[in-house]
């Protein structure tokens, strides 16, 4: 399964809705959307329900964006996060690096 990349405004915040793979096949071109956000909003919305399955790859573009929002002064949020997202970050124990709260929906914590 290949990524699509919903841009949307939403006020002053840009959200990138991501569907699919996050994973190595999508990485250049996903670090290249979320760069560009970056470069033109102050706040940017990763919204993260819709991703089925994330390698190493994928978490790198996540930790570099994070990384770019702190050098750039911009706030990223990442939000909604599908199952295959939790259990790829809490595996990596990365979820105190990006410090976004989560909410679990009841078939993620059965």
């Amino acid at each position: 399964m290949s990524m699509d990349i919903q841009q949307e405004q939403n006020g002053a915040v840009q959200r990138l809705r991501l569907c699919g793979d996050l994973d190595i096949y999508a990485a250049a071109s996903l670090r290249e959307h979320i760069l560009k956000a970056l470069e033109q909003s102050h706040q940017v919305e990763l919204l993260l329900e819709e991703i089925a399955e994330v390698d190493g790859a994928g978490l790198q573009v996540l930790v570099a964006a994070k990384a770019e929002a702190l050098r750039l002064g911009v706030a990223l949020y990442l939000s909604g996060h599908s199952r295959a997202v939790l259990d790829a970050m809490q595996l990596c124990r990365l979820m105190p690096y990006f410090g976004d709260p989560i909410l679990l929906t009841r078939d993620m914590t059965g």
